[in-house]
């Protein structure tokens, strides 16, 4: 199985815990930043002073100050620098990591250099090198001092600590560039997304999924499987069907510094609370599960996952998923055991407990049975693969158009109607993003798995061509 070397993406911190420590760290700055300079002054007051006592007095003053704690203060201002650093993605711009390393500097220059001189001077055993060593260790300190001061509060090279988002061009499409592509599992690489500016990229839940325009103009959905938090990448993964359309195949061709279109992020899986989680994942159906758990695993609460898949090599994420929580992950390749008892993990679950679950619609459509017949207190949460449309022709009537077409076996309910003559809009044409779902008028529509969303908010039966079948006559709103 190819290794997953895809990093994890998630924050350090969360945006409260990022507030708060950005509060504390601008506090501990300005008081490190004070402290420092008045020890740069003493310094300066030994170096200028004729009296012979001056070097004692700043040597005691400096040693009442740091009995107060300012030591402890340096490596506080250091350390949160450091997490706020990491966390935000800041490191890229060169000027905050010269920034930390002139505080690393100022900290390691008062230790190694003024200390010591200043200590033999007010002993008065001090030497011209002891002199010349203050007298540098003044200057590079103040030097780098002001620079962290200039970089911190003047911002000459602009402001870094709020990113600006990414804007959509006219179509409300946003363009971004591959970052990297990485081979996760048999047939499936993980591509990573950045804004072409390093903006920031528009904010998601668990669950969303991405329209993706690739170069030939062909748009495809794929969930997200990056940490929710993140708005500085996006991963997707994408499993490429060898006898399937094309869009896969020509996403496996992206490479480093591609550049291509998105859309923002929708959701029609949205993750709700509970206080404990049984995640249900079926081969690629991972993908929109990964920012779950990542969520889930934040807040604390117990969750658990059952991975299915046919062997090992293709299940995307499996060994990083296995190592980083071996208690909460069982994986189950079917080549080697079969399918997992979904009954047992279904029928003794409290009723708080939310079950999410994602995969090709035969392991959907036993979810959902299983829950009705032994765990009816459970909320079921499913987005499916669709399966190929059923065997049996079917007239479908397009009321508004006047247009009565038959649906045969090879071919969609949307391409029949398109083909008639009918405008349909469409994208994703796998059940998913609901663009050419169509109200019934009459008859009985039937889906592969639960399609989410086949009822209209005021209750009207939805249809959704692309994937839709039935037994008689349909009639649309088309």
């Amino acid at each position: 199985m190819p290794a997953d070397t895809t990093p994890d993406t998630r924050p350090l911190l969360g945006a409260a815990a990022r507030r708060a420590l950005t509060a504390s760290h601008v506090v501990l700055s300005v008081v490190w930043l004070a402290y420092m300079a008045f020890v740069l002054a003493l310094c300066v007051w030994v170096l200028v002073s004729p009296e012979p006592g001056t070097a004692d007095a700043a040597w005691a003053v400096a040693g009442m100050f740091n009995g107060l704690g300012t030591g402890a203060i340096s490596f506080a201002v250091l350390g949160t620098g450091l997490v706020l650093a990491a966390s935000g993605g800041l490191l890229r711009h060169w000027w905050t990591a010269a920034k930390l390393a002139a505080a690393v500097g100022v900290i390691a220059g008062g230790l190694a250099v003024l200390r010591p001189s200043l200590t033999a001077l007010a002993a008065g055993a001090g030497t011209g090198a002891d002199q010349a060593a203050l007298t540098a260790g003044t200057a590079l300190g103040t030097i780098s001092l002001g620079f962290a001061v200039a970089v911190s509060y003047l911002r000459p090279w602009g402001r870094i600590g709020r990113l600006r988002a990414e804007r959509p061009v006219a179509d409300g499409r946003i363009e971004v560039r591959v970052r990297r592509v990485v081979p996760v599992a048999a047939k499936v690489h993980a591509i990573e997304l950045v804004g072409l500016t390093g903006r920031l990229l528009p904010p998601f839940e668990p669950g969303a999924h991405l329209e993706v325009e690739l170069p030939s103009g062909t748009v495809r959905h794929y969930s997200l499987c990056s940490y929710a938090g993140d708005r500085l990448l996006y991963r997707i993964a994408v499993l490429r069907e060898d006898a399937g359309r094309g869009g896969s195949r020509e996403a496996h061709r992206l490479r480093e510094g591609d550049r291509i279109r998105i859309s923002p992020p929708r959701n029609q899986f949205p993750l709700g609370l509970h206080s404990g989680y049984l995640f249900i994942a079926g081969g690629i159906g991972i993908t929109p599960i990964m920012p779950m758990i990542l969520q889930v695993e934040r807040s604390r609460l117990p969750w658990r996952l059952v991975y299915t898949g046919r062997d090992r090599s293709t299940m995307a994420f499996a060994d990083q998923l296995a190592t980083t929580w071996p208690g909460n992950v069982v994986l189950y390749p079917t080549s080697k055991y079969g399918r997992p008892d979904y009954v047992a993990e279904l029928a003794g679950l409290p009723a708080p407990t939310g079950v999410y679950a994602c995969g090709p619609v035969p392991l959907m459509d036993a979810l959902a049975d299983i829950v009705r017949r032994v765990a009816p207190q459970l909320e079921l949460h499913t987005e499916k693969f669709a399966a190929p449309a059923g065997p049996a022709p079917f007239p479908l009537f397009a009321k508004r158009s006047g247009v009565e077409v038959t649906v045969g076996t090879d071919r969609t309910a949307l391409a029949a109607l398109v083909g008639a003559g009918v405008e349909v809009p469409s994208s994703c044409e796998n059940g998913v993003c609901g663009t050419c779902r169509l109200r019934v008028v009459e008859g009985s529509p039937e889906h592969p798995g639960r399609v989410s969303g086949a009822l209209a908010p005021d209750g009207a039966v939805l249809f959704y061509p692309c994937v839709g079948r039935a037994r008689g006559r349909l009639v649309v709103d088309a």
